[in-house]
């Protein structure tokens, strides 16, 4: 059988929306992160305008091994577009909605990862160069969550 017969017949799931709070909630958490990037990782080109047109929203549930994930864009027809989609090469990052709403703090540690994924590019990965910069959001992670929380 086909990959191509397989994917569409895989049995689908629900998109998830989320609730209107949980959807502020992932953009102030996106916006956080954003807020943060320059000063963790000076020494690379990121394009702020760009990011924040990044097309923001939750994993399918049930979706137990993954809590975030960066969608690249493949120029697809028929598939929206964003703005600025050519300069992030980003279709989307997805959210674990269960896990946001279970521990904030890593909520936002792993949205940070996914926007170094749009910063680094596909073709780096989980490369070297990735680990070095996922690891300086270390902390920082918990400091945003309660920045977060006490608004």
């Amino acid at each position: 059988m086909s990959s191509r017969y397989q994917r569409r017949n895989r049995t689908d799931r629900p998109r998830i929306i989320g609730t209107v709070r949980e959807r502020l909630l992932l953009h102030r958490i996106a916006q956080e992160v954003l807020d943060a990037l320059f000063d963790l990782h000076p020494e690379l080109d990121i394009d702020t305008e760009a990011l924040d047109h990044v097309r923001l929203g939750f994993l399918r549930e049930p979706c137990k091994n993954l809590l975030g994930f960066c969608s690249y864009s493949d120029g697809r027809k028929g598939r929206p577009k964003t703005e600025f989609e050519g300069r992030h090469g980003v279709h989307r990052i997805l959210l674990n909605r269960i896990s946001m709403n279970g521990n904030l703090a890593d909520a936002v540690f792993t949205v940070h990862p996914e926007f170094l994924h749009a910063i680094l590019g596909s073709a780096e990965g989980h490369g070297e160069t990735f680990r070095e910069h996922e690891a300086r959001m270390a902390g920082l992670g918990r400091k945003i969550a309660d920045r977060i929380r006490g608004e």
